[in-house]
């Protein structure tokens, strides 16, 4: 059984502890990418191709981590936080702390950082945020919006002057290349660690600490990651931020530097509708699902090997209204075919509500092509 940890430092009082959470499942050279900068719509530089230039070592005594840390650190701050926390059979009051890391996404002090470092373990949001930015100073920061299906939330300070904002690129980065993470392990802030993307497209199921929320389409990285990285940066060797740290998977399991990243189109797509509206809005289909394996076959007499299960219909949502039925296989949404149940999540996360989605089932060995249009994902909807 594989155990995954958030990444913050957490603790009731003076206790450290780790959240543990679910079952989990480039280039090279001095050659460079050139790369399109646009103003995002709260004013964050977002770059729209390629991962950009990649480090050349020269005489083996640099590293691209130097590089990446000294222009991407003062854009990465520390966060601490704290409130109360009723825990244990009679629900005793305790008070709640951690320790995590964010990053500056405009100049006028909005904060990216993830869901979980700013709410407490009941799932409210936490009473105190302290942002510690590079030169020392520390300011209170407030909530502008939290978004757990995606673990990610800004905060906002109001600074003296002006702060050093960071870039991000929203293209998917290649596997093999540089990945440099910046954060506060374990308190020690403005940390640097490197490493390279180990894979996409990867899946935590059933995070706890996020409000039970799964979490898909990361980036895995063997890049060295411990709690307090929650809301760092990962970045290029060109110092753009490819992700937001998130979690690690557990030296328990046997792992060794398995940690993963929010890539950043999805980072800068809900912050931006956070500062925009106060929240982020999803698209969702309303059925429960389980992914069909030769076992499962076996055990319900099932038409098929694979797609995915259709448990259970909630009522009166969008695949009700579309005629999807408990029992049927989903087999695609759209032209995407459907192996797992993480790819539902995938294929209607990346729509808007209001959007028709072709949902190709078999039911009872019948295939059927139905249009189920996406409706907005209810707030009390995990």
């Amino acid at each position: 059984m594989v155990a995954l940890s958030l990444v913050l430092v957490a603790g009731l009082t003076v206790a450290g502890c780790t959240f543990e959470f679910g079952n989990g499942p480039g280039s090279t050279g001095s050659t460079a990418t050139t790369a399109n900068q646009t103003t995002g719509t709260s004013g964050a530089t977002i770059t729209t191709q390629g991962p950009g230039n990649i480090v050349d070592e020269g005489n083996g005594l640099a590293s691209p981590a130097q590089a990446v840390g000294a222009a991407l650190g003062p854009s990465v701050v520390n966060i601490a936080v704290s409130g109360t926390s009723s825990e244990g059979p009679f629900g005793q009051q305790y008070e709640y702390q951690a320790e995590g890391s964010g990053v500056i996404y405009t100049a006028d002090g909005m904060i990216i950082t993830n869901n979980h470092m700013v709410t407490d373990n009941n799932g409210d949001p936490v009473t105190s945020i302290q942002v510690t930015i590079t030169t020392g100073e520390v300011l209170a920061a407030t909530i502008v919006g939290r978004d757990p299906l995606t673990d990610l939330a800004v905060v906002k300070v109001s600074a003296k002057s002006r702060l050093p904002v960071a870039t991000f690129v929203t293209s998917q980065p290649n596997v093999g290349e540089y990945a440099v993470a910046i954060g506060s392990p374990l308190g020690y802030e403005n940390s640097v660690t490197l490493g390279i993307v180990s894979g996409l497209g990867r899946t935590i199921e059933g995070v706890s600490g996020n409000e039970g929320v799964a979490l898909n389409n990361l980036i895995q990285t063997d890049a060295p990651i411990s709690p307090g990285n929650s809301g760092g940066a990962l970045a290029n060797a060109s110092a753009q931020v490819i992700g937001i740290n998130v979690a690690y998977e557990s030296p328990v399991s046997g792992a060794v530097n398995i940690g993963f990243a929010i890539p950043s189109v999805v980072v800068t797509k809900v912050a931006d509708e956070i500062i925009s509206t106060g929240k982020a809005t999803h698209a969702y289909l309303g059925v429960g699902t389980q992914t069909v394996t030769a076992d499962l076959q076996r055990q319900f007499a099932l038409s098929r090997s694979s797609g995915i299960l259709v448990a259970e219909v909630t009522q009166g949502g969008p695949a009700g209204k579309a005629g999807i039925q408990q029992g049927d296989i989903i087999v695609k949404i759209d032209d995407q075919e459907m192996v797992k149940s993480s790819d539902l999540l995938v294929a209607v996360r990346d729509k808007k509500p209001g959007d028709s989605v072709q949902v190709t089932l078999d039911r009872d060995g019948a295939t059927m092509v139905l249009t189920a249009i996406l409706e907005e994902r209810p707030a009390n909807l995990n």
